[in-house]
């Protein structure tokens, strides 16, 4: 058996979590079960698991996940390596994307669709990306806006970040 809100109830807590969402990253304070009753303009915080934002991938190597080591010391971790600060982090990053790049490019004997050049211009770009990322830590929280349902999913909505 469903219980329901009363409608009154419902009102406010509509009204109210917009509010509630600019504050806090924690979880919505709606359950699944009324989140469709929830105004699609409406702001929700996340928080960024992965700090990469570079998307390039020349000779098909991304650059590596910026992720939470869990180690308050060495928060952020790259392909098993931690460390103390974003900057270093976001380094190793486009370090060892451009390692797989440039590796593939000398063995085609840096003469095929993508050169050494290529992928130290790439790393470039990745460097840049980063050193502009809008969150560099795992405590920011992201702006998302609910834009409405998946045209080819209905099911499910799509949320863009702000």
């Amino acid at each position: 058996m469903k219980t329901y809100l009363p409608p009154s109830l419902l009102s406010v807590l509509l009204l109210a979590l917009p509010t509630f969402s600019y504050g806090s990253p924690s979880p919505m304070l709606v359950s699944e079960d009324l989140i469709h009753l929830m105004p699609h303009h409406t702001l929700f915080l996340r928080q960024v698991s992965d700090l990469q934002t570079f998307s390039g991938n020349l000779g098909g190597v991304s650059a590596s996940p910026i992720t939470n080591s869990g180690d308050s010391k060495r928060p952020f971790s790259v392909d098993g390596d931690t460390f103390t600060d974003f900057k270093s982090a976001s380094q190793r990053s486009c370090d060892n994307q451009f390692t797989g790049c440039s590796q593939g490019a000398n063995q085609k004997g840096n003469k095929g669709s993508v050169t050494v050049n290529d992928c130290d211009k790439q790393k470039q770009e990745c460097q840049s990306a980063q050193s502009s990322a809008k969150v560099q830590d795992f405590n920011t929280a992201v702006q998302s806006q609910n834009i409405g349902p998946d045209p080819q999913f209905p099911d499910f909505d799509i949320i863009c970040e702000v």
